[in-house]
């Protein structure tokens, strides 16, 4: 981990944690051109017996091959940024309850299964990750908003006393990100003529 005096001094750390959230905010994770005063929402939302949650994203940095020496191309700094999952509440400030979408990570046995066919002659197996997987697919439920760090709340909503964004997708560290990325994944897969197994 690189605490935030570290990334503040170190310049190629900077770099790392601008880039990921550029990369958040221009694939419009969370909606910039409508800002809005958390108290207000909350108080409609109440009037309208309607469920809204708000949470805060902030930002991480670690230094991946941290024991490689200085200017070892795999060391370098990898920037985060992150839904804070364990502190959401709803306009009533209560524990925001969730949809309870988690996803089912492959079991041991299931990859096994996936090695001993790749080994059987004839046969091959690939494994892939996906850039950012999350923020691929949209968030639903109830309407859930977030504060940004203060140095990353644009200019123009700085007279908004507790300005919050409508998250649109599905940002890591959501109690239910999991749950959408695979409903879309799976969704995609079956659609490009995947099929699923017992």
């Amino acid at each position: 981990p690189v605490g935030k005096e570290e990334i503040e001094t170190t310049p190629t750390a900077q770099k790392a944690v601008d880039a990921e959230w550029r990369k958040l905010v221009d694939k419009g994770v969370w909606n910039e051109t409508k800002a809005y005063e958390w108290s207000d929402l909350a108080r409609t939302a109440r009037n309208k017996n309607e469920t809204i949650h708000v949470g805060r994203v902030f930002e991480l940095c670690t230094e991946k091959g941290s024991e490689l020496d200085q200017g070892d191309p795999g060391r370098k700094f990898k920037g985060r940024s992150v839904f804070q999952g364990n502190q959401v509440k709803d306009q009533d400030w209560n524990i925001a309850m969730f949809q309870d979408l988690g996803s089912a990570p492959a079991a041991m046995a299931a990859i096994k299964v996936c090695d001993a066919f790749g080994l059987l002659k004839g046969n091959i197996i690939m494994q892939a990750d996906v850039e950012a997987a999350y923020i691929n697919a949209r968030l639903t439920g109830p309407k859930t908003y977030v504060r940004l760090p203060p140095n990353r709340i644009p200019a123009r909503w700085s007279h908004l006393r507790d300005p919050v964004f409508l998250l649109e997708l599905a940002l890591y560290g959501h109690p239910d990100s999991g749950g959408h990325w695979e409903k879309f994944c799976e969704s995609v897969l079956l659609e490009l003529g995947w099929n699923k197994v017992a």
